[in-house]
Order: structure tokens, then C-alpha cells, then sequence
């Protein structure tokens, strides 16, 4: 991706009115490119687009000739406090909360600076990540609108319980649910499954689905949704059935569950790349993750072409700050292997705006350059529509009204 040094990001930002005019306005929804598209933006929304190539006196126009718009990405699944080294875990226990929560912000405006104006944030030590979403959200400094997970719900031997908040009885699901919403948390995130960087196995369900659905019905209750970790078959059953909102890896999922995701608009968030990744790092990391992870390559090839053939949602997250998978963000890796895996770019860019959007629930927000909705909006000086890795050339980033 473009390297932006992180001292040009200002710190904090004021929006204004303007007006960005002859731009080729990429229409998400059509996959189709728009030419000679004015965007009049005030404040931090988007109140008119128009095509007329007269600009209205007194306004301040920047003029976009020979660029593409977009929105904003969306990245759905990240790892803020994670560095991405072949041990992410052992950083974190060395730098303590306070520095995690350093490096949370540092990821975040980074990411921004790429092109990433939400980030999801599905697991983090001690609830730090709802902290770094709070201090976005009061404007305390400039950076994507982050929603966080906190803490991942998961039973005793669950999924890197470094992050995790250990719940093993119906009562104790509940409270889980109760407290991370009293912390402030976006999205309540569960470990339905192991995982492949992990001694445990991938294949069983931690929870019953009678368990899960005690977790989603208090969620729901509460207002908010539900993004489950879910890698092998029945763990992934249980989730979709229990009513889960997301199905974050979802490497194994038969044709008839995929159906139900598809009937259900339960949306798909692969992250193909990290585990593609995990799978060609040997030496790097200890075999037995290797191994796992070439299970995982090997049924997400066969599901992610069977969700496509069958029309399930599927929305783009990355798993940025996993293990040996380098430095935030990993937006353009996770498209280009989406790619790869046979999705067209026209879909791929869906996938990281429009429908990673309502995955969230805040489609009529964001995820498209649209009157309305937040000023959220990049600049590239490639069209994306011909070739996924054209989204390395931004030009110009808008979060919310403000140019960086």
C-alpha cells in the first residue's frame, strides 16, 4: 500500500464545505464508473452530487480531474494491538495495556492514512481496543471510526485466551454479554471453534448451540451484533443456527449452511490471506500451526467459491496484526487474494465498502459516495474496476469531511 509518514496525519481535523468536482465517481452498488461527478460535502456528510458542470459560486472546490472516488474502506476484522510478527502475543505481554493501547492508535491512523475509514475491531487484551474507539469517537484525535469487540467470549481452553473473557455456564454467558456492553463495546465477539495459530483443534464446537444462542439473544436484546470466530464444520453450524450476525473465517461450511447464510443474510468475512499466510510460513512459525493452516487454505477455496456460486454476503476482513502477517493495514493483500480465489473486482470492492457496511448495520451511513451519507471518500489515481491493486494508489483520503 502507499507509505504515508505519520507525521502528516493531523492530529485532529475541522471539516468545511467544499466541493470535489470532476471526478469518475465509482457507483459501489452498479460497479460502474460515473464520469464528471461533482461531490458538495459540509461538515462531515455528503449533501449533493451532481454532474452539471457548473460549480456553485462561494464554495471551495477541489478539482479531481483524471482521479477515481470511492468510499472509504472498511476492514471488518482486525487486531489493533497486534504487530503482525511471528508472535504477536509474546510483543503484547512484553509492552503491557498502556503500550498496546499506543500501538492500537499508531495501527489505526496508519490504516487510515491507507484508505481504512472503519475498522472492526474483534479481539483485544483487557478491553483496550474499546478504549482506542472511545478516543476517535470524542474527536480526542483524528483517525477511522473504529468498532470494538473487546474481549472475545469463549469458554476455559478457548481461542488465545490472552484475549479472552472466560465464560463457561449460561449465567456467566450472560454477564460476558451484560459487561461488554457496560464497557462500551461495538460488537460482542465469540470463539465458537479453535484455531490455527493455537495448540487447540480446529475442528470441535467449544459451545453447543443452545450456548450460542443464549449469547446472541442478549445480544440482540442490547442492540448489538454478534461476530463469531468459526473455523471448522459444526462450530460454524451452531453459530449460524444460534443467529450470529457475522461468520468471521468460516473456512469449512457445507452447501446447505451456506444456504441458510444466504436465506438468513448472515454475512461471510473470509480473511483468506492470513491463513494463506500461516500456510507458507514454515520455519517461522511452529509446524503444527503451518499444518493447520493448509487445512484451513484448502477448505476456504472450496467455500468462498461455493458462497459466491450460492449469493451469501460477503464482506472483507483482513485479520491485520495476526501472526507472521507484517505490518497493519492488510486490506490490499486480503483483496488480491480474494481475487485469486475468483471474486472480480467490481465484487471485491463491494465486499470492502457497501456490504462490509451492513454488516455493521450502518449502510445508511456509510459504505458509498452517496447524498446522505458520511464523507468518507478516496482519491486514487488508477481505476480499481480493472485492476484490484489500484487501490495502492490513493492520491487523497476524506475521513468524515477532512482532507488529510
Amino acid at each position: 500500500m502507499i507509505q504515508v509518514s505519520e507525521c502528516r496525519l493531523p492530529v485532529s481535523g475541522r471539516p468545511r464545505e467544499y466541493i470535489i468536482k470532476n471526478a469518475a465517481l465509482l457507483d459501489i452498488r452498479q460497479g460502474e464508473l460515473v464520469r464528471g461527478v461533482a461531490v458538495r460535502i459540509q461538515d462531515d456528510v455528503i449533501v449533493e452530487l451532481f454532474t452539471c458542470p457548473e460549480i456553485p459560486a462561494g464554495v471551495e472546490s477541489f478539482d479531481a480531474a483524471g482521479m477515481y472516488m470511492m468510499p472509504g474502506l472498511i476492514d471488518l476484522h482486525v487486531h489493533l494491538v497486534w504487530d503482525g510478527s511471528a508472535d504477536p502475543l509474546y510483543t503484547m505481554a512484553k509492552e503491557g495495556n498502556y503500550l498496546a493501547f499506543a500501538r492500537g492508535i499508531m495501527n489505526a491512523r496508519k490504516s487510515l492514512t491507507q484508505g481504512v475509514t472503519t475498522i472492526r475491531d474483534v479481539g483485544s487484551v483487557d478491553d483496550v481496543a474499546v478504549d482506542i474507539a472511545g478516543v476517535f469517537g470524542a474527536g480526542m484525535l483524528l483517525g477511522p471510526t473504529v468498532v470494538a469487540a473487546g474481549r472475545i467470549i469463549q469458554p476455559t481452553g478457548g481461542h488465545v485466551p490472552e484475549l479472552g473473557y472466560i465464560a463457561d455456564s449460561r449465567d456467566e454467558l450472560i454477564k460476558a454479554v451484560r459487561y461488554m456492553k457496560m464497557r462500551g463495546a461495538g460488537v460482542i465477539k465469540v470463539a465458537s471453534t479453535g484455531g490455527a495459530y493455537g495448540p487447540e483443534e480446529i475442528g470441535p464446537s467449544v459451545y453447543s448451540q443452545e450456548d450460542l444462542a443464549v449469547i446472541v439473544a442478549e445480544a440482540h436484546h442490547l442492540g448489538l451484533k454478534v461476530a463469531s470466530h468459526s473455523l471448522g464444520r459444526v462450530g460454524i453450524e451452531n453459530a449460524v443456527r444460534a443467529g450470529v450476525d457475522t461468520i468471521e473465517h468460516g473456512a469449512d461450511i457445507t452447501s446447505d449452511v451456506l444456504q441458510e447464510m444466504q436465506e438468513k443474510s448472515t454475512y461471510f468475512v473470509p480473511t483468506l490471506a492470513v491463513y494463506k499466510k500461516l500456510s507458507e510460513s514454515s520455519g517461522q512459525i511452529p509446524e503444527q500451526y503451518v499444518d493447520k493452516s493448509k487445512t484451513v487454505v484448502a477448505w476456504h477455496r472450496e467455500t468462498f467459491r461455493n458462497a459466491m456460486d450460492i449469493g451469501v454476503p460477503i464482506a472483507l476482513g483482513t485479520d491485520a496484526g495476526s501472526p507472521n502477517f507484517g505490518p497493519h493495514p492488510s486490506v490490499l493483500l486480503e483483496m488480491c487474494t480474494m481475487g485469486q480465489y475468483g471474486m472480480k473486482p467490481a465484487d471485491i470492492l463491494l465486499a470492502a465498502t457497501h456490504t462490509a457496511a451492513a454488516a455493521l448495520g450502518r449502510s445508511q451511513v456509510i459504505g458509498a459516495v452517496e447524498a446522505g451519507k458520511q464523507a468518507d471518500i478516496l482519491l486514487l489515481k488508477e481505476n480499481p474496476l480493472e485492476d484490484i491493486r489500484s487501490i495502492n494508489s490513493i492520491c487523497q483520503v476524506i475521513k468524515s469531511g477532512v482532507m488529510l
